[in-house]
């Protein structure tokens, strides 16, 4: 199925670049982005492989099932308004298992905009976790609060269970708290409050 939707795709391309009177076709092109959010110089932040472009005419080959690839359209299509100073750009998500077409025009300065209000959140040095589509490919996705609240919590516990008196000593000393006991139920009580409510 996938080598004929990718035929099919093929196809789909050919047929666009005949229509325009395009002769060549960039197919697996490094792009990169360029921004200077958070520096203070330009500097590439980030790149990718294009499957197939021709001016003003981006195409991206998608097997499986069809999600929202926009974040990533922008980007591609930002990097390639930049490199070849467009105003606009067309891009087409090519779906080769379902052989439907997704098209989005956007400009540069849109395209641009996006991009660089994820730039920024990313460098934010105040950022917390949240979770989105991508969380399953993080790296981070074990230890993240945000998308494994459950698991970290039961963790926290069991570490917190295992060397209590050495956190009841920390805790009475950091809240001036003078009783033992009295610390250790403030403690205990702040722990289930953090895992019940999952904050």
């Amino acid at each position: 199925m996938t080598d004929n939707g990718v035929s099919w795709a093929s196809d789909y391309v050919l047929r666009m670049a005949e229509a325009e009177g395009v002769d060549e076709i960039e197919m697996e092109t490094r792009v990169s982005y360029v921004s200077s959010v958070g520096a203070e110089s330009p500097r590439e932040i980030t790149f990718g492989y294009i499957d197939a472009y021709f001016p003003g005419k981006l195409f991206d080959l998608k097997t499986g099932r069809e999600r929202d690839y926009s974040l990533q359209a922008l980007v591609y299509a930002a990097s390639l308004c930049q490199r070849d100073s467009l105003d606009t750009l067309t891009v087409y998500l090519l779906y080769s298992d379902t052989r439907t077409v997704s098209t989005m025009t956007v400009s540069r300065s849109e395209a641009e905009e996006v991009v660089d209000e994820i730039v920024a959140k990313v460098q934010d040095p105040d950022k917390s976790p949240s979770v989105c589509g991508y969380c399953v490919w993080c790296a981070k996705k074990r230890t993240c609060h945000a998308f494994n609240p459950e698991r970290n919590l039961r963790a926290l516990s069991k570490a917190c269970d295992k060397n209590l008196d050495a956190l009841v000593d920390s805790f009475s000393k950091s809240m001036r708290i003078k009783d033992r006991n009295e610390a250790t139920q403030s403690l205990k009580g702040l722990l289930a409050d953090l895992t019940i409510n999952g904050k």
